[in-house]
């Protein structure tokens, strides 16, 4: 269930690092107007020149004219385009140029146009028009080197030194060398059931990302290709239907439910040069494995790829290096959890001397362990009750990196550390409340921290990279008389803390009772509580309560793992904690009127609060799986292991199997074509209600919707519902 964009949190970093020391590129603008200057050692504010730890303005350097470079990557795509033009015949349609890929979830999508394709430093460049592949090389006529049959590539792509592109063709996988249109076929027997080079549904939803079907890897020394082959024979098939036609229209989609047959990858090497392919070897892992091919990257150099396997119900991870001339394979590091699941984790990050950073939950917070390519750990970089969350600079030649996280207790704001790659040193670089962004100056002695809160506009300050403050250089004024989320630290039953937000309504008046609504996602590390500035607070009827339960609290996984073989039931335990500590605390806050929403996991958190709990008088459910065993097989025994091994959890995470004990209204919302959560959770909940002879409940259905729904119907619906209800 990978979550839509919406719900994902802006704390919730891609851990990226720079390949080399130096300055932060560009210019790292903070809040306040304060920007570092082109020489990394001055500020820029309201467009003046400051000395930075005095902020004395001084004069700015006279700008200077630099001629136009004719290496430069704008300059090589100009020449490029105007050299596709002569070998075309004619202007290329700039759709044609920039590529019209589908924005689907199904596997197999139609690609319109493929997009001009070019190498890093733009010197090389592919492209596909009109079925005909046309190459170019700068200093050189752009020419065609394949005439015809490309019209429906998909997942084209070009070599890093440009010497061939990738692409499939119907099933298959063809490799095409760019100077003479040499073409080498990697697959002859894919089909419905046979994936190469691009990824099923349930591999793209649960492990590459959403809308990611690219399934192969050229070295960066691009004398290999790593391609995964998925086989999907057995694999149950789904029907999705579009009840709008006269005559039904339907899509066919393999889709694999908790504890059924799941697809099989496989991971093969083949030579850029002659396409000889090589199989990695493997057979370390035993059939009941059921191994995951869940990362597939490269070393620097090229020599060796490295892939990370999991086992079927994802409780551990291994990563492993790969000859890709062979395929022989060597183990380096092995990740293993005994009371929860080890998540897919980021890329090995390599260093000038051949180690490497490698991001790990071993102790329960995200951290960052230095490595040597024989798999022996030369240091735990960073430590402490908080999580890692994004890098931000990495100096290797002074031996240091600064990277963001959580601080203990205060998993909701995002401060800043700095550690040495020994792991000797770390300090905290950020105080106070708030999510804190930062940059650095050129040396990385001194650091902008400009930071905001939920009720704290922003302010940005100057402060030395031992963590000392410098000076203030700016803050934004609240606007006056405004209302803002409160954020308060509660409590659970068994003293566990847990970060709530509480939003008062519209012309508030402390005398009058007044009803509460949560919204809520709730799904594992997804917290919905966050320490940054969102404005004044709406003005509503009702009182707006927020809570991250414990399994989704950003705090780090010893507690994420709260919810492990138990969906549902320990963060409804912390939701009614919440509701009770407000209303308990708070005299104006009515008990009996606490109504809650949620899409997706949300959805299934809605429904299980009424079906497991008398403590919601109404709530709405979007698109929620209802039932776990309806859901696929990567992500659900991630969590929930598999129906077989668990079906005691699984019957307590039903909220199909507990529709008898609705208390409440409940509204019950779905897309009719969602190919993720289907419309079949929706139907088997509505028949048990049924069949328990319950009325309280109402069901909206949205035709040709998907997880989504953009429908204004909807806001409709909702406050309609709101106002009858709560």
């Amino acid at each position: 269930m990978a979550k839509t964009l919406s719900p994902l949190l802006a704390l919730t970093l891609l851990f990226s690092l720079a390949p080399h020391a130096g300055a932060q590129r560009g210019r790292a603008r903070a809040e306040g107007g304060a920007t570092w200057a082109s020489d990394g050692v001055h500020l820029i504010v309201d467009g003046k020149w400051i000395e930075a730890e005095t902020g004395k303005e001084v004069e700015a350097p006279k700008r200077t004219e630099t001629p136009p470079d004719p290496n430069d990557a704008g300059a090589r795509r100009k020449r490029c385009e105007e050299a596709l033009v002569a070998a075309y015949g004619k202007a290329v349609p700039a759709n044609v140029l920039r590529g019209e890929r589908p924005g689907s979830t199904l596997p197999r999508a139609p690609e319109k146009h493929t997009g001009l394709q070019m190498t890093a430093d733009g010197s090389r460049a592919a492209i596909v028009i009109d079925g005909a592949l046309y190459t170019w090389k700068d200093g050189e006529a752009a020419k065609k080197v394949v005439a015809s049959g490309l019209e429906g590539v998909r997942h084209f792509a070009l070599a890093p030194d440009g010497s061939a592109t990738v692409g499939i063709e119907g099933f298959d996988l063809w490799l095409t060398h760019s100077t003479d249109g040499k073409r080498l076929r990697l697959s002859d027997d894919g089909g419905e059931n046979l994936f190469y080079g691009e990824l099923d549904w349930v591999y793209q939803e649960e492990v590459y990302g959403r809308g990611n079907f690219q399934g192969a890897w050229f070295a960066p020394s691009s004398k290999h290709l790593a391609f995964l082959r998925t086989d999907e024979n057995g694999v149950d098939t789904f029907t999705v239907v579009d009840h709008i036609p006269n005559q039904l229209g339907l899509e066919h989609l393999k889709y694999p439910k908790a504890g059924r047959i799941n697809p099989r990858a496989t991971l093969h090497f083949a030579s850029v040069a002659d396409g000889q392919r090589v199989a990695a070897d493997l057979s370390a892992y035993k059939a009941e494995d059921e191994i995951l091919l869940v990362r597939v990257d490269w070393t620097p150099d090229g020599k060796e790829c490295l892939l990370m396997v999991q086992n079927r119900e994802q409780t551990w991870l291994d990563l492993v290096a790969i000859d890709p001339a062979t395929g022989k394979a060597r183990k380096l590091i092995s990740e293993r959890c005994e009371d929860g699941w080890v998540n897919r984790l980021e890329p090995a990050s390599f260093l000038a001397d051949g180690s490497f950073l490698w991001e790990s939950e071993r102790t329960g917070f995200k951290h960052l362990y230095r490595y040597t390519l024989d798999g022996k750990q030369v240091a735990a970089v960073t430590s402490g009750e908080w999580e890692v969350r994004g890098v931000l600079r990495l100096d290797e030649k002074e031996g240091w990196i600064v990277v963001t996280g959580g601080a203990k207790d205060y998993a909701i704001g995002l401060h800043a550390y700095r550690a040495t790659l020994d792991g000797k040193s770390q300090v905290q670089l950020t105080e106070g409340r708030g999510s804190h962004r930062i940059s650095l100056n050129a040396a990385g002695t001194l650091l902008v921290d400009s930071f905001s809160h939920l009720e704290n506009p922003g302010e940005t300050w100057l402060r030395r990279s031992d963590g000392t403050t410098v000076r203030s250089i700016a803050k934004k004024e609240a606007p006056a008389n405004a209302s803002f989320p409160k954020w308060h630290q509660i409590n659970a039953r068994d003293g566990e803390l847990l970060d709530v937000t509480v939003t008062l309504p519209k012309d508030f008046d402390e005398q009058k009772k007044y009803p509460v609504w949560i919204d809520t996602y709730s799904g594992p590390d997804s917290a919905t509580v966050r320490d940054s500035y969102r404005g004044p607070a709406a003005g509503t009827w009702y009182v707006g309560l927020q809570c991250n339960v414990r399994s989704a609290s950003g705090r780090g996984m010893k507690y994420t793992k709260a919810c492990y073989k138990q969906f549902g039931v320990q963060e409804l335990k912390d939701l009614e904690d919440a509701v009770d500590w407000l209303c308990k605390t708070f005299p104006w806050a009515d008990a009996s009127r606490v109504g809650i929403t949620g899409w997706s996991y949300g959805g299934f958190m809605t429904a299980f609060a009424l079906t497991h709990s008398k403590k919601f008088k109404c709530g709405i459910a979007g698109a929620g799986v209802y039932d776990w065993e309806l859901y696929d097989t990567i992500y659900t025994e991630r969590y929930m292991a598999t129906p077989q091994r668990n079906p005691q959890g699984y019957a307590a995470s039903s909220v199909v199997k507990a529709a008898k004990d609705l208390h409440g209204q409940l509204l019950i919302v779905h897309g009719t074509m969602d190919d993720n959560v289907h419309l079949q959770n929706a139907i088997q909940l509505v028949h048990e209600l049924q069949k328990a002879g319950k009325s309280s409940f109402e069901l909206m259905l949205y035709p040709k919707a998907r997880h989504g729904v953009g429908s204004p119907h909807l806001g409709e619906l909702r406050k309609r519902f709101m106002e009858r209800y709560l």
